[in-house]
C-alpha cells in the first residue's frame, strides 16, 4: 500500500464550505393530521370490536332461546303423547261399552235384530226451491234459521 491511502482522517483536507452558500435549516414539526389518523383509527377499532362483541352476545342470547324452546317443545311433545294415549284409552270398545252399561242404563242386547229396508223408486225430481227457502236440516236440530 502507498503511503498515501495510509493518510487518516485527521490529515485529509475538508471541503471548505462558505457559510454564505449553506441553507439555513430549521426544525419541522411533524404533520399534526397524523394524530387525528391515528385518532380515528382507535375509534373505527374500538367500534369493530364493541360490533363483534355485540353480535357474539345477541347469538348467545339467541342460543339459550332456542334451547327453552327445545324444552318447550319437548314437554308439549310428551304432553300430547299422553293425551293421545288417553283418547285411545276412551276410544276404546271396552270402555264404550263399561260407559254405556254402567253410566247410561243401557242392557247388552241378546240377540241383535237389523231391519232391512225395501228398495224405493228413485226419489222424485225436486221442485225448484228459491234460495230463501232452503232450510238446513242441522239449523232445524239446533232450532236456528
Amino acid at each position: 500500500m502507498s503511503a498515501q491511502a495510509l493518510t487518516t482522517a485527521a490529515e485529509r483536507p475538508r471541503p471548505s464550505f462558505r457559510p454564505s452558500s449553506r441553507p439555513e435549516l430549521r426544525l419541522v414539526e411533524p404533520p399534526r393530521h397524523s394524530l387525528r389518523w391515528l385518532v380515528a383509527g382507535l375509534l373505527l377499532a374500538a367500534a369493530g370490536v364493541f360490533g363483534v362483541v355485540s353480535l357474539h352476545a345477541a347469538a348467545t342470547e339467541a342460543t339459550f332461546a332456542a334451547a327453552d324452546l327445545q324444552t318447550e317443545v319437548n314437554a308439549l311433545r310428551q304432553e300430547y303423547d299422553e293425551l293421545t294415549a288417553e283418547v285411545a284409552a276412551l276410544e276404546s270398545p271396552e270402555h264404550v261399552r263399561r260407559v254405556a252399561v254402567d253410566e247410561l242404563g243401557m242392557v247388552p242386547a241378546s240377540r241383535p235384530d237389523y231391519l232391512v229396508a225395501a228398495p224405493q223408486a228413485a226419489p222424485p225430481a225436486p221442485a225448484q226451491v228459491a234460495a230463501s227457502d232452503v232450510v238446513d236440516p242441522l239449523k232445524a236440530t239446533l232450532g236456528t234459521r
